[in-house]
């Protein structure tokens, strides 16, 4: 059995490391450390200079660790991947027709700097969380939400996932009004598992968010399988 890996959590945009704690604690005695994008305050992206990890990212936050790949220290110690409502890429395009319309996150981008918390509503209320249950009420950050939108709008981190050849696994939502069912297969349904566990699985329902927030047991019960088909 592989050595033991440090679960390295990323969030996704409009959150912060907070939401993680309900996977955390169902997730059991893994070490983890969570990084911050800096959407709500100074951004803390300090990786661990030693290994193994497995990277686990929401949303956003999966594609930010996939750009990740090639630099050092991810390139050596990332030894699995874990996408939670993820993608390698994000807007439509010719080769990409299921994607999401750059017009959409242009308008978000333009409206930041008006009302960053009418934005952060909306966008929550399209992934099926009403903000305050989400415990993030502060003001955002408008240069570091319009840097999201900005990977959103402009990343395509397909190569990096395609080319990765160690254990993966993508957990999705068919009813996700942010990442639609089309959109998640285009990214992983034709990239086959590493091992006898991993790969893409479904839940039927609970939108883009709700899940990890208020039920977190069977996504940490996939994982907790996938862990341990892999390391000890």
């Amino acid at each position: 059995m592989n050595r033991r890996p440090k679960l390295l959590l990323v969030h996704g945009w409009g959150f912060g490391p907070g939401f993680w704690r309900p996977l955390i604690r169902a997730l059991g005695d893994w070490e983890t450390q969570r990084l911050d994008l800096g959407f709500f305050g100074p951004p803390r992206l300090e990786l661990p200079q030693s290994g193994p990890w497995v990277a686990i990212g929401h949303s956003t936050g999966f594609m930010w660790i996939l750009n990740q790949l090639h630099q050092e220290p991810m390139k050596s110690h990332c030894v699995g991947l874990v996408s939670l409502m993820g993608f390698s890429r994000f807007v439509r395009g010719p080769d990409f027709p299921h994607g999401v319309d750059r017009r959409i996150l242009n308008k978000m981008t333009a409206e930041l700097t008006h009302d960053s918390n009418q934005v952060l509503d909306r966008f929550m209320a399209m992934g099926g969380v009403d903000r305050p249950l989400s415990g993030l009420r502060a003001q955002g950050d408008e240069y570091a939400l319009a840097q999201g939108l900005n990977w959103l709008a402009t990343w395509d981190e397909r190569p990096a996932l395609q080319g990765w050849n160690r254990p993966w696994l993508a957990l999705a939502l068919q009813d996700d009004g942010i990442v639609n069912e089309k959109m998640t297969r285009d990214c992983f349904g034709n990239l086959a598992p590493r091992g006898a566990v991993g790969g893409l699985h479904w839940f039927p329902r609970g939108g883009h968010f709700l899940p990890l927030i208020i039920d977190p047991d069977p996504f940490a019960t996939l994982i907790n399988t996938f862990l341990g088909h892999h390391w000890s």
